[in-house]
């Protein structure tokens, strides 16, 4: 969720989609009716904080190593 403003947009989490809603209600529908179990992907969701988490997870990997 963005907010420019003080209007917020929401931006599809998929790596293959770059739709923005204006109402939770679209993109929530949006998200099931277009990307369900998508989640299930490695690149899932393809927002800043999921590619942070991301690598954490693989810098912690090489850590284990």
């Amino acid at each position: 969720m963005t907010n420019d403003s003080a209007v917020e947009t929401y931006e599809c989490p998929s790596p293959d989609c770059s739709q923005n809603f204006g109402a939770q209600a679209e993109f929530t529908e949006h998200i099931n009716a277009e990307h369900a179990g998508e989640y299930n992907r490695k690149d899932w969701p393809d927002t800043p904080a999921g590619r942070a988490s991301r690598r954490d997870r693989a810098s912690d990997e090489d850590d284990e190593e």
